[in-house]
């Protein structure tokens, strides 16, 4: 086996090994015995039903459709989610009805084959597939040479489609698609007509495109030499992505986004490890693909929710398919127990039929990697050890106090250039129970202005919608230089400690000349202590803030946060007092009006002062 990414292969011998191991389908074709088992496998059965049922209702249904209207709408508003909901559903209703179709015994191939040609034809004559927030300036919303994320996914997914269900497809039909993925996808990527920017970027764009195009190729074109050019090409961008990982795995994008860009490329190397009998690989003697792999799920909480800085969700789960692949190709049996569980949590809870990618590409790696039914039955959710990530500059902790509640605590420094950026060294979330305390906001809803140069207007990137200090009037400033550094970040046991230097987050206006900020979780105590200590130039304004999503009343001196499961109380140390609670409108990520609280804590002394010592002290009421 060899690394494309580490070894130099000459194309015509990735040409040849093409050759010589051609004819391999990936997923299965329809009536293979992968599906026969599926259908009776009772962790898929088990939320088969509501799938089925809804690809019923939408049988005889148009798919939603992508009017000329919509593809412009965002180069006229600068919003992108008119066209996107219908743009997804158009894909999940087209999975839907394929699923069905392979886990049908055979009886009702008749009736459900020309609901399945009908979408997968109209997803096909799309005339752009790339998404119009993505397609530069253009009135239109419209250019079907764009390579996007979504041009990509849609690629392999047309592609794949092609090789599962090619007993079926018109002739006609399926060659018209190749040759459109030959010419708009194949090619272009080799000559692109518009610039590749992701080619050799270091965050999620770089996997998710690469993965969607080679995977594409790898799975249905028959002419190895441009597939050879292809992954040859590949294998000169892609270590820019794997680059953009610390040696500890971590990335600042998080754990949604790395479910996503490593996702996809852990599906890109499935696909070519596959593809290739072994002989070529993307992962083969890459330790660091291993601490990639184990950064997101020391970052899930329990409950479904995320360490969410930057823009990265905060509620959501891994994809079970993705870590029972990487448990079984890492020989990582933690990742696989983690696998079982959310495989178990599936079969309980349901699909998600409406989440943003339940779509073919999901829903197969899902059926093709269920693990036996007593594994699923019996799988306990594991508690991820604590951790730290001295590249990301983070600190993941977990730990019950003598009352039974379970505190979950993260709690970054980092720089203000991280991917997804927000102004945020120093913030911290907590988790109680399983449910958000002290939070992050995350991903808000994403429209033009927020990734241009008003992205620092809006209240989830700047720091005033983080839990940090705001010091003589002025907020963290954005860019790498903007930075802070951990001072102490110790795990393993009854108390968590984590300090930073924030001085050099802030703009030279705030006039800082010390920052510390020091925060300890006692777990036993069901304790968390923030102290902040800043010294200015000069005499100086200086406050800390705590952001919650939960009701906030007021007690005395105190403030109490109504989480779900139990009441906090947020107690000011001594030279420490509550100055406010604001409550802040923003966007959320799905375009829904959402708000948080603000707590603004200052000196009880108001007399002017360059020291400032600020604390408060976090407790179950």
């Amino acid at each position: 086996m060899v690394n494309l990414l580490h070894t130099p292969v000459p194309e015509s011998e990735i040409a040849a090994i093409l050759a010589r191991t051609a004819g391999r389908p990936s997923p299965p074709p329809l009536g293979a015995p992968e599906w026969t088992a599926a259908r009776d496998h009772p962790a898929i059965t088990a939320w088969f039903g509501p799938l089925r049922a809804r690809a019923e209702a939408e049988r005889l249904e148009p798919l939603p459709a992508l009017t000329d209207e919509l593809y412009s709408f965002y180069h006229r508003e600068g919003v992108r989610l008119p066209f996107e909901r219908p743009y997804f559903e158009r894909r999940r209703r087209l999975g839907r009805a394929a699923l069905c179709l392979l886990l049908d015994d055979g009886s009702e191939r008749a009736r459900l084959l020309p609901a399945f040609l009908q979408k997968f034809t109209a997803v096909a004559d799309e005339e752009s597939w790339a998404l119009p927030s993505h397609v530069g300036g253009q009135p239109s919303g419209k250019d079907p040479w764009v390579l996007d994320l979504f041009a990509a996914e849609t690629a392999h997914q047309l592609a794949e489609l092609l090789v599962v269900f090619a007993k079926v497809i018109p002739v006609e039909l399926a060659a018209r698609v190749r040759s459109r993925l030959r010419a708009t996808i194949f090619e272009n990527y080799l000559s692109p007509r518009v610039p590749l920017h992701w080619a050799t970027c270091a965050h999620n764009w770089n996997a998710v495109c690469h993965q969607g195009i080679l995977g594409a190729a790898l799975a249905i074109e028959e002419d190895h030499a441009l597939v050879a050019r292809m992954l040859a090409t590949a294998a000169r961008g892609l270590p820019a992505f794997l680059g953009g990982f610390g040696a500890d795995g971590s990335t600042s994008e998080g754990p949604g986004y790395w479910g996503y860009g490593f996702g996809w490329f852990t599906e890109l190397n499935a696909r070519l490890e596959h593809r290739t009998d072994g002989a070529l690989s993307f992962f083969h003697d890459d330790p660091k693909i291993a601490a990639i792999a184990r950064f997101a799920p020391a970052l899930s909480f329990s409950g479904g929710q995320f360490v969410n800085f930057s823009d990265s969700s905060r509620t959501g789960r891994l994809k079970p398919a993705l870590l029972a692949y990487l448990g079984e190709r890492l020989g990582d049996s933690a990742l696989t127990a983690q696998a079982a569980a959310l495989y178990r949590h599936t079969a309980e809870a349901g699909l998600e039929l409406d989440e943003l990618r339940c779509d073919f590409f999901q829903l197969t790696r899902l059926v093709l990697r269920t693990p036996a039914a007593e594994t699923v039955a019996y799988a306990a959710e594991p508690v991820p050890a604590d951790a730290v990530f001295p590249d990301y500059g983070a600190l993941v902790a977990r730990g019950r106090d003598a009352r039974g509640h379970l505190w979950e605590f993260a709690a970054k420094a980092g720089h203000n250039a991280e991917h997804h950026n927000h102004n945020d060294c120093g913030s911290f979330l907590l988790n109680l129970d399983g449910a958000p305390a002290l939070v992050e906001i995350g991903a808000p809803e994403y429209v033009r202005g927020f990734f241009g140069e008003h992205r620092y207007t809006y209240l989830a990137a700047r720091s005033l919608g983080h839990s940090v200090p705001f010091v003589n009037g002025r907020e963290q400033a954005a860019g790498r230089h903007f930075a802070a550094t951990v001072r102490e970040a110790r795990v393993g046991g009854d108390v968590v400690r984590f300090s930073a230097d924030l001085a050099h987050a802030y703009p030279t206006e705030a006039g800082i000349r010390t920052l510390l900020r020091e925060i300890i979780l006692e777990k036993t105590a069901g304790r968390l202590s923030v102290t902040d200590t800043c010294e200015l130039a000069d005499s100086g304004a200086f406050e800390t803030l705590l952001i919650t999503e939960s009701p906030v009343t007021l007690e005395g001196d105190d403030a109490l946060l109504a989480t779900p499961r139990a009441k906090l109380r947020v107690a000011p140390a001594p030279g420490t007092r509550l100055l406010g609670v604001e409550t802040l409108p923003y966007r959320g990520h799905q375009g829904t009006d959402e708000q948080i609280h603000r707590l603004r804590l200052g000196p009880t002394d108001a007399s002017a002062t360059a020291r400032h010592r600020l604390g408060y002290v976090v407790t179950v009421a």
